[in-house]
């Protein structure tokens, strides 16, 4: 059998060696991560023999490793400090998510999955032009993070884009089951978790899952103050609690998915979105919780029209941190307000082209805020928005959002859609994880395929 015939037959396995191979550096720092990668290489395998479908395959793996934050920091030697404070968004870092979008991508050119056209106006001819912008700006800026985050940002729209066009085709019902009892399964684990972390006030040690390290009071963990006492919000395997929210409002919305478009136990489904919407309190996210009760409302009114069976019921959990939502009793949002006023420079000074992907916090200067604790905030501005604009320039935000126009092109605008859209739009208004993080990323482009 000659090379190319080999390797076309038993790429999969090809591939899965060189991926094996390459996990020597991070087994050299971390066995346990390189094992988890190393067995979700072989369940990517067992799924692919299976299904006869290493799309299909790679979909489910992808859900399956989205919440574990397990990640690989490059060892190039880049300034990190500002103030001198080392700041993790400077730190090029590979997540365990862009390797199963790699796999996601091949799988689907050798599957021929893959086809663009180039007549009119099409997404492949904006994508090159976005993909030119960004090469320019790279050019101008000599920043190995914009080029590293350049690359991410355009294997991930290439990807879903295409992964969208088939996605009917990818969710078959067998294959809904199967991401039913997955999903389900995942937000138990993240649940519990959560609650370990909250009534624990500390990390219970699964580092190699991706756990932050984080203790109840600690300067740098996200814990609130009720009632005169301090709890620490539930992380689960996620960086940040709100980004532990926005993965639980996806599963709510693909609950909602399954609901629609399961053939059989569909029924099902409802576990999913209940069990979620209450791991959901232990964020004590409250833009997280609105958008949960947008979606819950939603799906309960479009449910009683369409249906005759009235059984569902919903009830509202308030609580003093969702009161304060509507009030002046929370420091973050005098912390959002002042990312917004450096923003504001940022944009100012580099309106048309930015400051490059990954470069926010890099070009504060001087306009660095601090919390009414006195601590540097040394973080993106909290509105996905402002920090394309900041780190795009109009041009790249033009470039990037018609690119996003080609998702909506032709598919049906369904409730379930429209809420997904909104759930985007106002996460997106009070937090920056769905533009900065690989994580949030991924989000962003799952809610706009569902």
């Amino acid at each position: 059998m000659k090379i190319p015939q080999l390797f076309k037959k038993y790429w999969n396995f090809i591939i899965s060696l060189i991926f094996i191979f390459l996990l020597i550096p991070i087994a050299s720092e971390n066995i346990s991560k390189a094992l988890i990668i190393f067995i979700i290489i072989v369940i990517w395998n067992i799924l692919g023999v299976l299904l006869k479908d290493f799309v299909k395959a790679s979909f489910i793996s992808l859900l399956i490793v989205l919440p574990f934050n397990i990640t690989y920091q490059l060892p190039f030697d880049i300034e990190t400090f500002i103030n001198g404070i080392s700041v993790n968004y400077l730190i090029p870092t590979l997540s365990i998510v862009d390797f199963i979008i790699v796999i996601l991508f091949l799988s689907m050119i050798f599957e021929k999955k893959i086809s663009l056209g180039w007549k009119g106006f099409s997404f492949l001819k904006i994508f090159i032009l976005f993909s030119i912008f960004l090469i320019v700006q790279i050019a101008f800026i000599g920043n190995f993070l914009t080029f590293f985050n350049s690359i991410r940002l355009l294997l991930y729209i290439f990807t879903f884009y295409n992964l969208q066009k088939d996605l009917k085709d990818i969710l078959s019902d067998k294959t809904l089951v199967i991401i039913l009892i997955i999903s389900i399964l995942s937000v138990l684990f993240q649940g519990v978790l959560a609650l370990l972390q909250f009534s624990g006030g500390s990390s219970v040690g699964l580092s190699f899952l991706g756990e932050s390290n984080v203790v109840n009071g600690m300067i740098g963990s996200s814990f609130l103050e009720l009632n005169g006492a301090l709890y620490l919000r539930g992380y689960g395997t996620f960086p940040h609690p709100n980004v532990l929210g926005g993965w639980l409002i996806f599963n709510i919305l693909l609950g909602w998915y399954l609901f629609d478009n399961m053939k059989r136990k569909r029924d099902y489904s409802i576990i999913l979105m209940v069990a979620s919407s209450l791991v959901l309190v232990l964020t004590f996210s409250r833009i997280v919780l609105l958008v949960c009760g947008i979606i819950w409302l939603s799906f309960i009114i479009k449910t009683f029209v369409n249906s005759k069976n009235k059984s569902f019921g919903f009830v509202s959990l308030l609580s003093e941190r969702v009161a304060n939502l509507f009030n002046g009793g929370d420091t973050s949002w005098s912390d959002r307000l002042n990312l917004i006023k450096s923003s504001f420079y940022i944009i100012k000074d580099n309106l048309l082209f930015g400051v490059g992907l990954g470069n926010f916090t890099q070009n504060m200067g001087d306009t660095v805020p601090r919390s009414e604790k006195g601590i540097l905030l040394l973080q993106p501005v909290h509105n996905i928005f402002l920090l394309m604009v900041s780190e795009l320039g109009l041009i790249g935000t033009g470039l990037f959002g018609t690119l996003l126009c080609f998702f909506f092109k032709n598919r049906k605008w369904s409730l379930r859609f429209v809420i997904g859209l909104i759930a985007i739009f106002i996460i997106g208004m009070f937090d920056h994880y769905m533009f900065s993080l690989p994580q949030g990323l991924i989000l962003f482009f799952l809610i706009l395929n569902l």
